[in-house]
């Protein structure tokens, strides 16, 4: 049995503008400092680092962001759920057909998001994919993506050489290989396909159903 495991933002969709406006609300709240996730190449990053990054550049220390890092989370949780209803989520192309062959032949399909888990399965329910996720590893759940990757495989039940991790940053790449499993990337997001020349696969999008399948048999 294999597992597959997605990242979201520019590898299952389109980047979600109310997620930026979540980490300036959460900053405000728990911190009370004006700031913007642009101020951070934020890409590939957990919600958690990001927050960390951030912060640091307006005089924080890791102790006193870690203090208050559950408010700061809780904030960006429900001012997403208030703005995911009004916002347009779009998926790139193949992602629904990708995920009901997956299905079909019987494949594990998880997350592995630097998304906050509430953020990253709002996104899912958004486009309607929401059903096929059975695992998951969060930006909520620890800093370090490598971390994600090990937790899915944990919950899961399946070994590295199972486990597939598709993603379009480099971080994406990096963690599958700490974690021990293959990299697919996938040239949909910020990142061009020589960005991702870590890779074990590198394709241009999800849009071909059969050439992932090939991979995951091995054929590819």
């Amino acid at each position: 049995m294999k597992l597959t495991l997605f990242d979201i933002d520019g590898t299952l969709m389109e980047f979600t503008e109310g997620h930026a406006e979540a980490f300036s609300v959460g900053f405000k709240e728990a911190y009370n400092i004006d700031a913007s996730v642009n101020e951070i190449n934020a890409f590939g990053l957990t919600d958690q680092l990001i927050i960390l990054e951030v912060l640091r550049k307006h005089g924080l220390s890791e102790k006193e962001v870690m203090a208050n890092i559950d408010k700061c989370m809780n904030a960006m949780e429900r001012h997403f759920e208030e703005v995911i209803g009004s916002s347009i989520v779009k998926m790139l192309p193949g992602v629904p057909e990708l995920f009901a062959a997956l299905k079909e032949q019987g494949h594990i399909i998880g997350l592995v998001t630097g998304n906050l888990e509430p953020i990253a399965m709002a996104k899912m329910r958004k486009v309607g994919l929401q059903d096929y996720v059975l695992v998951g590893g969060y930006g909520s759940d620890h800093l370090s993506r490598t971390e994600l990757v090990k937790l899915a495989m944990k919950k899961a039940n399946v070994k590295p050489e199972d486990t597939f991790l598709f993603g379009d940053t480099p971080l994406d790449i990096k963690a599958a290989k700490e974690a021990g499993v293959t990299a697919v990337g996938v040239a949909t997001g910020s990142h061009k396909k020589e960005d991702l020349a870590g890779a074990d696969h590198i394709l241009a999008g999800l849009d071909d159903t059969q050439k992932v399948l090939d991979i995951l048999s091995g054929k590819d």
